[in-house]
């Protein structure tokens, strides 16, 4: 296991300026309208810039930082697991929102529905082109 080292950090941010942070997570689609109709829609997203091949949903900046994580997969993965990529989307509150887009047709998938695994409560579901989701509720404030 790895663990976070105070120290280390200081060194790594020293020397490591060229990167700041995320500045995109997208996903690539064939169906681009109807992925946007659905994740503005179904999620309530806030669409900001678009045209014909490129949208970009807006998040409030005030909002804690977004995350990048590295997660290991084993030989017993889920489905979900053996996608490359997973985009996890803040929460406040994992069950309403499940229980808000269940009422909008949504499935969520394994059991239990709401997972509590490390610092998160999550909950997957897919989106129209098949690509596996979460939502995310951190158990810490800002964490």
């Amino acid at each position: 296991m790895i663990t976070e080292n105070p120290s280390m950090l200081k060194e790594h941010r020293e020397w490591n300026a060229m990167i700041i942070g995320i500045d995109v997570v997208f996903v690539h689609a064939r169906a681009s309208t109807k992925m946007v109709e659905w994740y503005r829609d179904k999620l309530g997203i806030e669409l900001g810039y678009s045209d014909s091949d490129w949208s970009e949903f807006v998040f409030d900046l005030g909002r804690p930082p977004t995350r990048f994580a590295i997660e290991a997969v084993g030989d017993d993965s889920s489905e979900a697991e053996t996608q490359r990529i997973m985009i996890s989307f803040r929460v406040t509150d994992v069950k309403e929102a499940v229980d808000t887009l269940e009422k909008k047709g949504i499935q969520f998938y394994g059991t239990p529905k709401i997972r509590d695994e490390g610092p998160s409560l999550f909950a997957t579901l897919r989106d129209p082109e098949g690509n596996w989701i979460q939502l995310s509720q951190r158990k810490i404030a800002d964490a």
